[in-house]
């Protein structure tokens, strides 16, 4: 399947293991998955989700805002505990679920659309297109609408 990938769409599954490993998480999710997309310079991606107020540190704050929220659903505050920072994994970290499944629609997408090559730009949309999970509750408590920030990205890889 990664032959189809270009090499920028190549690169997005290794940088999100590199940030699962620096946020010190023992699997890589969806949510590295797109923070890798967020960070990667020059590309549609970015591009597209800068322009809904999500760069690097916007997708991160999202994601804190998230977790917190989903804490406080079940009583529990993260600051009444003073946790220290997650220390950085010591192994390579393994595939989520998520992740996964992110990137098997990222590749139903480009065949769905006639597409011989796979773009960071189909990975993005294989992230937002999540029914539940993570990025979803994140873009929500963040004010995204999915749905925008895809069709922005469809219309940029039907110019590419």
């Amino acid at each position: 399947m990664f032959n189809r990938f270009v090499k920028q769409a190549r690169e997005i599954p290794a940088q999100a293991q590199t940030i699962a490993r620096a946020l010190g998480s023992p699997t890589i999710e969806a949510e590295h998955l797109l923070l890798a997309l967020a960070e990667k310079p020059a590309t549609v991606t970015q591009a597209a989700l800068a322009d809904m107020g999500l760069h690097w540190q916007g997708v991160l704050d999202a994601l804190d805002r998230e977790n917190e929220r989903s804490l406080a659903a079940v009583g529990i505050s993260p600051a009444a505990f003073n946790l220290p920072p997650t220390a950085t994994a010591a192994t390579k970290p393994k595939w989520a679920t998520s992740a996964k499944l992110a990137l098997e629609r990222s590749f139903k997408i480009a065949v769905a659309r006639s597409d011989s090559r796979i773009e960071p730009g189909h990975i993005l949309l294989g992230v937002l297109q999540a029914p539940v999970g993570t990025v979803p509750r994140a873009l929500e408590v963040a004010g995204i609408d999915r749905l925008d920030v895809a069709r922005r990205v469809e219309a940029e890889l039907d110019h590419a």
